[in-house]
């Protein structure tokens, strides 16, 4: 077992206001990859290869914290990733050249990996864990979401450095005052057992895989999609915030629906009913940007129902958690890069129809695992 303390009021408190800031800076590279490519000359495809990077250092960061997560406090783990983040986006900005901008691309992921993760461990599995918690912190991580490109649509690209390291500095100066996050994980004794279900463990995180890869996909090429069907960047990224309101909106309903039902049941019901817009659009090949839209509001509450619903089956195993967290980066790392490649110049109906086997795929793993747990606490 782990050496977990409380997460008092006030650091909730302040790991709520971290999360909104995280999102904050996350969905802005959906307009850092076309601004980026704009101003230094080279195809979208080259900067995709580069947010991939980024993407796949996240991973790596998550390892890490797993890895030497009982030799360190999580408080540690947060501070210094945060730094690196910092270095990372500041380096990714007065870059000159693609190369030089994987390398800070590389080390700046590496450090939101392990701060991602340091989080997901403070609020899933402190000494008073909650289905809410998980739901509200989410929510403001979907606020965030939101301002980031509202921020960039209203104040315009050209200002997308100020407006990146603003959020970045402004989450570094807060990690230095977390009060609940200085335990870490015991060793488990030698003899021990975990009573988890790894068969079901892994559909479900196999299912986190291809809806991570949906959602990240929608949020990170719905400006690039937008300018394929004609429209202005600035207009493409208001699309994007768009989407994040009614992601934000998604998340708030899951706060509401954590004091109604079981978190399995709600990330079930929600990652199904993401396809219904989506399928509709495709279908008739009416109004496709709204349907990307839309699906923002069912894929809100996702992401923390399903934190929960592992959490909570897999008490005595940590790294059920950072599996989680894993194939929401791994979906993030593996589908958009792969897609960049191929909208040059797609329409957002080709675009669903891209999306939309990794969406009924996920769906199918979602509901296998869930239905071999309930066999599992049956007998």
């Amino acid at each position: 077992m782990s050496e977990a303390k409380d997460l008092s009021k006030v650091g909730f408190t302040k790991v709520t206001i971290s999360f909104t800031l995280m999102g904050f800076t996350s969905t802005c590279w959906g307009a850092i990859v076309p601004w980026l490519a704009r101003e230094i000359d080279v195809p979208i495809s080259t900067m995709g290869v580069i947010f991939g990077i980024y993407l796949f250092h996240t991973l790596l960061g998550t390892l890490t914290v797993q890895a030497f997560g009982k030799s360190r406090d999580l408080r540690w783990f947060i501070r210094y990733g945060l730094l690196l983040s910092l270095i990372g986006f500041t380096g990714i900005f007065v870059s000159p050249t693609p190369l030089l901008m994987a390398i800070f691309a590389a080390i700046g992921g590496f450090g939101k990996g392990g701060i991602g993760i340091a989080f997901l461990f403070l609020v899933t599995r402190s000494a008073n864990a909650s289905h809410f918690r998980m739901n509200v912190v989410s929510a403001a991580t979907g606020v965030g979401a939101l301002l980031g490109p509202l921020t960039i649509a209203i104040l315009g690209s050209d200002r997308i450095p100020y407006i990146v390291m603003g959020s970045v500095i402004a989450a570094v100066i807060t990690a230095w005052v977390y009060p609940d996050a200085a335990w870490r994980f015991a060793r488990r004794e030698k003899g021990s057992k975990s009573t988890h279900k790894p068969i079901p463990l892994l559909l479900v995180i196999l299912g986190v895989v291809f809806y991570s890869g949906v959602e990240n996909s929608i949020g990170s090429w719905i400006p690039t999609v937008a300018v394929n069907s004609g429209l202005t960047l600035e207009q493409g990224t208001l699309f994007s915030s768009i989407f994040y309101l009614l992601f934000t909106a998604g998340r708030f309903l899951g706060v509401w629906l954590s004091t109604r039902a079981s978190a399995e049941s709600i990330a079930l019901f929600a990652v199904t009913l993401t396809g219904v817009p989506l399928a509709l659009s495709w279908g008739s090949d009416a109004f496709p940007l709204v349907a990307l839209i839309i699906a923002g509001l069912f894929l809100g509450p996702i992401f923390p129902n399903t934190s929960s619903w592992v959490a909570r089956k897999t008490p005595e195993f940590p790294g059920g958690t950072t599996l989680m967290m894993l194939a929401v980066m791994g979906g993030g790392f593996i589908f958009p890069p792969i897609l960049g490649y191929s909208i040059e110049g797609a329409s957002a109906t080709d675009f669903i129809a891209m999306i939309l086997p990794l969406l009924a795929v996920s769906i199918i793993f979602f509901l296998f695992g869930g239905r071999l747990w309930r066999k599992a606490l049956a007998h």
